[in-house]
C-alpha cells in the first residue's frame, strides 16, 4: 500500500509538471491580477513568472484587438459563464501571438467565484495560414480582374455561349503567352497538338476537344509574373526561378473555382505542366499517372513546340534533336507511353506545325 501511495504521489507530480510544462495556462484575480502562470505561458509571453504575478493582464494587450472584444469576455464572465475566443497578444519583446482561449471562473471550497481560469491553444501558424490565404485570394481577385479588362471586347460580342467560351480560354491563353514573348500560334499549335496526342492515345473526341480548348490556358498563371523576371534576357537566379515557378499555382488559383469541366481541365494543365513523370517536376513533386492526363500531354505538346520553334533568344533545334531528347527524357521527364505515340506519329505533328508557322519561319 506504501509504495502505491509513492507512485501515486509521484505520478501526481509529474502530472503537475507536465501540465506545467505543455499547457498555456493562468490564472487571475477577480480584478484580473495574475495569480499564477504556467511555464508554458511565461514561453510563449516571454516574460518570467516574476514579471507576471501581480500584474493585470492588459500587460499582454495588443493594440490590434477591439476594446469590444474585451467588454464581451468580462460582460460574460461577470455573469457567471464561460468565454471562448480567439486573441491576439502582445509579448514582452514586442512580437506578436495568437491563442484561442478559454477562460472561466473558479470557485473556493465555499462556491464563492474567487477568480478567473483560462486554459489556451497556440494558433500562431494558423492565423499566419490564414493570412497568407487572404492575401493569396486578393491577388487572384487582382489578376482576374487584369485578365477581364484584356478579354472584354471578346465577351462583349454577341455569341453562341460555348463558342464564346472557346475563345475566351483562347485568348486568355494567347495573353499569358504574349507576355513571355511568343507568339498566338504557339498557342494555337500546343492545342493541335494536344488534340492529336490525346485521340492517338485512346481519349474520346469529346475530351480531346476539351483538351485543345483547355491547354492554351497552360501559361495563363505568367500573367502574374512580373516582366522584369518573365523577360529577362540573362539567367534566371535561383529567386527568380521560384518566382517564374509560381506561374502554374498563380494559373490554377485563377481557374479552379469555376464549376465547368473545361476550365477545371484549364485549371489541372495550368497546374501540372510542369511536373515530370519521375517526380521531379513542379510544384508538388507528382509522379506518373498521379499527374493529370490532361497535363502529360500538353507537357509533350508544349516542349515540342518551344524546342522547335525558333525565337529572338534562341534557334530552333533540328527535328533530329527534338527526337533525341524525348527519347532520352522518355520516363524521366514524359510519359513514356505517350513518347511512344507521339514518336510513332510525329509526321502529323510536323504538318500541323507547318500549318500554322509563326511567320519568321515562312
Amino acid at each position: 500500500m506504501k509504495n502505491n501511495f509513492l507512485n501515486d504521489t509521484m505520478n501526481k507530480d509529474y502530472l503537475l509538471k507536465t501540465f506545467d510544462r505543455d499547457v498555456i495556462f493562468s490564472a487571475t484575480d477577480l480584478q484580473g491580477k495574475i495569480v499564477y502562470a504556467s511555464e508554458a505561458f511565461c514561453r510563449i509571453s516571454k516574460y518570467s513568472k516574476e514579471e507576471l504575478l501581480g500584474k493585470n493582464h492588459n500587460i499582454l494587450r495588443h493594440k490590434d484587438m477591439p476594446k469590444e472584444l474585451f467588454a464581451d469576455l468580462w460582460a460574460t464572465l461577470k455573469a457567471g459563464k464561460e468565454w471562448y475566443g480567439e486573441i491576439k497578444n502582445r509579448a514582452k519583446d514586442g512580437s506578436f501571438y495568437w491563442v484561442y482561449a478559454h477562460i472561466g471562473p473558479y470557485t473556493n471550497e465555499r462556491g464563492e467565484v474567487v477568480g478567473y481560469h483560462a486554459l489556451r491553444e497556440n494558433i500562431t501558424d494558423k492565423k499566419a495560414l490564414q493570412e497568407l490565404q487572404k492575401n493569396m485570394e486578393n491577388m487572384n481577385e487582382y489578376l482576374k480582374e487584369e485578365v477581364h479588362r484584356r478579354i472584354k471586347d471578346i465577351v462583349a460580342l454577341n455569341k453562341d455561349i460555348r463558342e464564346t467560351q472557346k475563345e475566351i480560354i483562347f485568348t486568355m491563353g494567347t495573353i499569358g503567352e504574349s507576355r513571355s514573348k511568343e507568339t498566338g500560334n504557339h498557342v494555337r499549335r500546343v492545342a493541335e497538338y494536344s488534340r492529336l496526342l490525346a485521340e492517338y492515345s485512346g481519349m474520346d473526341k469529346f475530351h480531346a476537344q476539351m483538351l485543345k480548348e483547355a491547354s492554351p490556358m497552360h501559361d495563363i498563371g505568367k500573367v502574374g509574373i512580373p516582366d522584369a523576371i518573365l523577360n529577362k534576357p540573362a539567367r534566371h537566379t535561383a529567386q527568380e526561378t521560384e518566382i517564374m515557378k509560381t506561374h502554374t499555382t498563380l494559373g490554377y488559383d485563377m481557374l479552379r473555382h469555376s464549376d465547368k469541366e473545361l476550365l477545371q481541365i484549364a485549371a489541372t494543365i495550368a497546374y501540372e505542366h510542369h511536373e515530370k513523370y519521375d517526380g521531379s517536376g513542379y510544384p508538388r513533386g507528382l509522379a506518373g499517372e498521379e499527374i493529370s492526363i490532361y497535363a502529360r500531354i500538353t507537357a509533350v505538346a508544349d516542349v515540342f513546340d518551344a524546342l522547335g520553334s525558333e525565337r529572338v533568344y534562341k534557334k530552333a533545334w533540328k527535328d533530329e534533336d527534338i527526337v533525341a531528347m524525348f527519347q532520352e527524357e522518355k520516363g524521366r521527364h514524359f510519359d513514356p507511353l505517350l513518347v511512344d505515340i507521339f514518336l510513332n506519329n510525329i509526321a502529323d505533328f510536323k504538318k500541323i506545325r507547318d500549318r500554322y508557322c509563326d511567320v519568321a519561319c515562312s
